[in-house]
């Protein structure tokens, strides 16, 4: 896994992320709904007032970032993206962990996530660490983990 340090999203780096995510997104939304990805929607879910983002670097470039929201008993993952070239190396399973970690410190038992069904890597990526399909969406599944 590459040495990654994490802190909280600052303005400045939504170009990134927004490149970041086009890269990895864009094929699949428009294989699933046929449509290209829009920046707003991305823009969206990472600045929403009750959202935390947080970037993971790697000698000052960023690699990786996930945005999640808290609420009542329940998160919900927004987005969780590594950048090609960093992928397959375990930087989204320890994203993954500091989501859940940060879940169990805040008294919250059920993590869910939406999910592209033309998305297999990302659906086995999700049922490897514990997620299980709930529901089906138009072309989303809605994923779930139970953390206690």
């Amino acid at each position: 896994m590459p040495d990654a340090s994490y802190r909280e999203m600052e303005r400045w780096d939504l170009p990134v992320l927004l490149e970041m995510s086009r890269e990895n997104m864009a094929p699949i939304i428009l294989s699933s709904w046929g449509v290209d990805l829009r920046d707003e929607e991305i823009l969206r879910a990472i600045l929403e007032p009750s959202s935390y983002t947080e970037v993971a670097e790697n000698e000052g470039e960023i690699i990786g970032y996930y945005s999640v929201e808290m609420g009542e008993g329940r998160a919900f993952i927004n987005s969780i993206q590594v950048k090609r070239g960093y992928q397959n190396r375990g930087l989204g399973r320890a994203m993954m962990e500091r989501i859940e970690r940060r879940a169990r410190s805040a008294g919250i038992g059920i993590i869910d996530l939406w999910v592209q069904l033309t998305n297999r890597q990302a659906k086995e990526f999700y049922r490897h660490r514990g997620y299980r399909t709930m529901s089906r969406q138009g072309n989303n599944y809605l994923m779930r983990k139970q953390l206690f």
